[in-house]
């Protein structure tokens, strides 16, 4: 399908056709020094063509001298960046905004006759685009919006960004902060549900959570999230927290804690993971004396799980009820992501030496990874705001989560970028813990879930992962992004999802017969779990006599750093 007939059908269903992001095991790949590669060869082409450059600086020059001297016509599009109206209606204001429109558009129109094609023009775009965030005036101090709010405080405001400016050198990576860090406690405002620690070892702790019904569902849900964030983007606030809305329905919920690892743990690979949710999985069917857990894997952590499972399955354990893989990708193909523009074999090799130089992909390196997506969403928003305009970092359970950094360990994260790199998985050739990993071979249930409008695991991606599996494979799209999936209060009325009959191996072709469904996909979730599961009296007590209650929720691997 080309990309118009692709346009068309996402307005016909009201579907975002995203397909830009992350696509987050292929970003780990990405050797950012071929992005400044990319920005040079873009000058080497632009001094390549000397008519062609001659003609767009020309251009340039006149409609620059134009702007200045109040004859331009130039069109401003809408931009939150210059919503204040001073960029409009002062004269001076005036003037510097259609000068970085008119510097903008020159560069859009050198593209357009540049003569590029392919990934070369997809790059030069990519580097372009990132050039307009960095260099656009709404990202100086010397701003309508800032001059006011220094006026307005009599310059309190200055003197407050830079005690931010000064805090976030100390305790954000040099990074401006998107939240409040004081603003929540863990256990008491977010990761609040009540439960307790089961389990424990070097890798992960095992947590349960109290049942709030007097029955519950016989068949326990064991939760795996990301090694890359911390897990309790599941138990946010109590009116966010996917977790409450699991126990209050019935559903015996055990989830897993990742322990942020130190260089000491570099050694730590998929191999490590997908055994201790094997463990985990162990550990569950023993408290809860049933025989097959459902489980569910988020983001890298469904990559994780699916390692697991394949794994499970090879060696003839049936220990999985069902499978849910939430924003998640397993099937790498390079249109997923604006970072695979720049992966090629020498820049997987350089960030594979990179990492195993460090030991691991510190919290920076991770933080820098996300940033380059959305760079003015990202920071320079934060930076007028915060540093600035002198304003507090806002108080939001969802920022908070989000700046509660981990590590991922060297030999992970390479094992990360190879299977992204050589897309193993759905080719079946990878193998975990000596066994090749086939996901046609499992036949129970399988329920995929994507975010219409992410751009960490872009849903067509996740799409793809319905064609693996030999069973049957339920596929909703909600209208979130890659965080408000799961954390989305159940009654925004806003939210929508679609699903449909057939899986065809096309995601165009299922778009064209989606049905629409208003509301939150959670509820279509959870009621698919219970209808797995009969009901039985609640348990007295966590834990059992082998895997006696410790900490009480969230644990102790979740505070440290």
């Amino acid at each position: 399908m080309s990309d118009k007939q692709s346009e068309r059908a996402a307005e016909q269903t009201g579907i975002p056709d995203r397909t830009e992001g992350v696509a987050l095991t292929g970003a780990l790949g990405a050797d950012l020094r071929s992005v400044t590669k990319a920005w040079q060869e873009v000058v080497a082409d632009f001094m390549a063509q000397p008519t062609l450059m001659w003609e767009t600086t020309q251009k340039f020059q006149r409609d620059l001298f134009d702007v200045w001297f109040g004859n331009s016509d130039i069109e401003t599009p809408e931009d939150a960046r210059f919503e204040d109206e001073d960029w409009n209606k002062n004269p001076f204001f005036k003037r510097v905004r259609q000068t970085y429109v008119t510097w903008a558009n020159s560069m859009d129109e050198w593209l357009e006759r540049s003569g590029l094609e392919g990934i070369e023009r997809q790059r030069a775009k990519f580097v372009m685009d990132a050039a307009k965030d960095v260099f656009s005036p709404a990202n100086t101090p010397f701003t309508p919006e800032t001059i006011r709010r220094a006026r307005e405080t009599n310059g309190q405001s200055l003197i407050k960004g830079m005690r931010n400016f000064i805090d976030d050198l100390q305790n954000n990576h040099g990074y401006p902060a998107v939240a409040d860090r004081s603003a929540f406690e863990l256990g008491k405002d977010v990761a609040a549900t009540e439960g307790a620690v089961v389990f424990r070892n070097e890798l992960f702790e095992l947590i349960q959570y109290c049942p709030t019904t007097e029955q519950v569902h016989k068949r326990p849900l064991l939760y795996v999230f990301s090694q890359v964030n911390r897990f309790y983007l599941g138990d946010l606030t109590p009116e966010r927290s996917l977790f409450k809305q699991l126990v209050d329905s019935g559903i015996q919920l055990f989830a897993m804690s990742w322990k942020n690892p130190t260089r000491e743990h570099s050694n730590w690979s998929l191999d490590t993971y997908a055994e201790g949710v094997i463990h985990a999985i162990e550990v569950v069917r023993s408290v809860s004396r049933m025989k097959k857990v459902d489980v569910i894997g988020l983001c890298a952590g469904g990559t994780t799980v699916a390692a697991a499972a394949g794994a499970l399955n090879a060696r003839g354990d049936n220990w999985i009820n069902s499978l849910s893989l939430f924003v998640s990708i397993l099937d790498n193909r390079p249109g997923d992501s604006d970072f695979t523009l720049f992966i090629t074999d020498e820049s997987v090799a350089a960030q594979k030496q990179s990492v195993k130089r460090q030991g691991m992909m510190k919290e920076r390196d991770i933080l820098e990874m996300f940033a380059m997506l959305r760079l003015d969403e990202s920071i320079f928003s934060f930076v007028r705001s915060n540093y600035y305009r002198g304003e507090d970092p806002l108080a939001h359970p969802l920022l908070f989560w989000s700046m509660d950094y981990t590590r991922v360990p060297a030999a992970m994260q390479c094992d990360f970028i190879d299977m992204s790199h050589k897309n193993s998985l759905p080719k079946k050739e990878l193998r975990v813990l000596g066994y090749r990993v086939d996901l046609s071979r499992i036949e129970y249930p399988v329920y995929i879930m994507a975010g219409s409008t992410d751009h960490i695991t872009p849903w067509k991606g996740c799409y793809r992962s319905t064609q693996l599996f030999g069973g049957h494979t339920q596929f909703v799209l909600t209208s979130q992004n890659h965080t408000q999936t799961i954390s989305a209060r159940p009654d925004n009325r806003h939210l929508r999802y679609w699903m449909g009959s057939e899986l065809p191996e096309d995601s165009e072709e299922w778009m064209k017969e989606v049905t629409e469904t208003d509301g939150n996909w959670r509820h279509h979730w959870v009621a698919w779990l219970q209808s797995h599961s009969k009901l039985r009296d609640a348990p007295k007590h966590l834990g059992s006599e082998q895997y006696p209650t410790m900490e009480a929720a969230p644990g102790i691997y979740v505070t440290e750093h």
